[in-house]
């Protein structure tokens, strides 16, 4: 069965393709993203609707998302802490989930759009720990903003171009590599700088602390 007979049954297309996405989160290296842009390519042409495509590829990687945010609080942390390379993972994570700043939404949804952000982000929250109520809201807020912008990158790309399909998707996705390379290193870059602000601002408070006179006593009259 080629592509368009798939999509000649568009309610399976739309749940295969929130399948997809939400393994996706579990299993960075599976191709959710490119049947994301696969499906704006396709509304380009008339086959698949937007509404419905974004819809899909929302609660998709929503249930991805909180998936492996709950196996990271529950089940993962315990496992680790059983043995030593475990605990160092854990270590690992922890520190990658304050470098990440997961819990200000704008960093969880900046990391939606980074090359396995988006898994790392998950994981880092739940073994930090963080509410799911509080990770699912954002997680869904992150969620409908890339799915957006991935049908909407390949509805452009079908759009603007008369090349075959599978080109269509192969330039969306190659596009959407590179603003997530793009946000990444932007991402590190901003981080970087707040810590080295942060940094120099505790040094010049301590450098001030060292300078303040210390209160000395009143000289005494000797009689």
């Amino acid at each position: 069965m080629d592509l368009l007979s798939f999509v000649a049954v568009p309610a399976l297309a739309y749940l295969v393709m929130a399948a997809f996405v939400a393994i996706d989160a579990v299993v960075p290296a599976f191709p959710g993203e490119v049947a994301v842009i696969s499906s704006g390519a396709l509304a380009a042409a008339g086959h698949l609707n937007v509404a419905w495509a974004i819809t899909a590829a929302t609660l998709g990687a929503l249930t991805g998302d909180l998936a492996v945010h709950g196996m990271s609080r529950r089940a993962l942390p315990g496992a680790l802490e059983r043995f030593r390379l475990g605990r160092r993972l854990k270590a690992k994570i922890i520190r990658a989930h304050d470098h990440m700043g997961s819990t200000s939404a704008a960093a969880i949804i900046a990391a939606r759009f980074i090359p396995l952000g988006r898994t790392t982000m998950s994981a880092a929250a739940g073994v930090a720990g963080m509410r799911r109520r509080r990770f699912g809201v954002i997680a869904f807020a992150a969620g409908l903003i890339w799915s957006s912008w991935a049908v909407g990158l390949g509805y452009v790309t079908g759009t603007v171009t008369d090349a075959p399909l599978w080109l269509q998707v192969a330039i969306g996705a190659a596009v959407g590599v590179l603003v997530g390379v793009w946000a990444g290193a932007a991402h590190t870059i901003i981080r970087t700088r707040r810590r080295m602000t942060d940094r120099a601002r505790a040094a010049e408070a301590a450098a001030a602390g060292r300078d303040e006179p210390s209160p000395s006593r009143a000289p005494e009259l000797v009689c």
